[in-house]
């Protein structure tokens, strides 16, 4: 089974599911960018060693991210228990100003044999899977409820090993919910997941989730992740019942 020992280990694999379109390194830290589109492609994943003073590698973090016209942003991974590394990486960037971006989020984790078969989908609705996202698909899709979709969308959304795009359609083919499937050294992640306004607290959410993670399996992964913001209850209450256990949290810190 594909499992992991560390919050360091699975923020790894997490990072191949969700890539900048531009990556570099520094020492441990992996720098990462995609035209702003979203906080985990256009920010540092700082684990390990930058192999320079602390100060210097946010003096070169800093340029880096200016030097593209966007705001340096480091991701902070912290147990939910306990004294870590980040913690004092974390502590640091609060005595320098750098600012915490609002929308702190938990990552969670399922076996996916644990998770409950998929079943059928909601009355009027059927489960499907593209390689590539549609039009139908790309225009429910709301990063972070924005209309705006960046020339980069595409792009991250098919820059893991493999995914696979999920929906489900109502009997016209219109598009009911969706959600992304991406596979990277065993794991499965589940991204972009949302439902239409008008069919919401009817059941989408829990068959979407459930058939994924059913299509994940299929395709070979045993474990699956997902992120989720803190404050969103009836998703995590959702992720709970389908068998999801919380791995970590992590938030943003802005530069000033």
């Amino acid at each position: 089974m594909a499992r992991v020992e560390s919050i360091t280990e699975l923020e790894h694999i997490a990072a191949r599911h969700w890539r900048g379109t531009e990556e570099d390194r520094l020492g441990g830290w992996l720098l990462r960018a995609a035209g702003g589109f979203t906080g985990r492609a256009n920010s540092v994943l700082p684990l390990g060693d930058p192999g320079v003073p602390l100060d210097d590698a946010l003096a070169a973090v800093t340029r880096w991210y200016r030097a593209r016209a966007l705001p340096p942003m480091i991701v902070i991974p912290l147990p939910l228990e306990g004294d870590s590394p980040c913690h004092q990486l974390d502590n640091h960037l609060s005595e320098r100003t750098w600012l915490t971006r609002p929308g702190p989020a938990f990552v969670m984790v399922a076996d996916l044999a644990a998770v409950p078969p998929a079943g059928d989908s909601p009355a009027g609705g059927e489960f499907r899977v593209d390689a590539e996202p549609d039009d139908h698909w790309l225009a429910t899709y709301h990063y972070r409820g924005q209309d705006r979709q960046p020339p980069v969308l595409r792009t991250v959304l098919m820059s893991a090993p493999a995914q696979a795009f999920a929906s489900i359609r109502g009997d016209a083919g219109e598009v009911l919910a969706i959600g992304r499937l991406s596979i990277a050294d065993g794991w499965a992640g589940i991204t972009a997941v949302e439902v239409t306004q008008a069919r919401r607290r009817a059941g989408l959410g829990m068959a979407l989730t459930r058939a994924i993670c059913a299509e994940a399996a299929a395709r070979g992964a045993r474990q699956v992740f997902l992120q989720v913001e803190t404050d969103n209850i009836p998703a995590r209450t959702l992720y709970e019942r389908c068998g999801f256990r919380y791995s970590h949290r992590y938030h943003y810190r802005v530069a000033p």
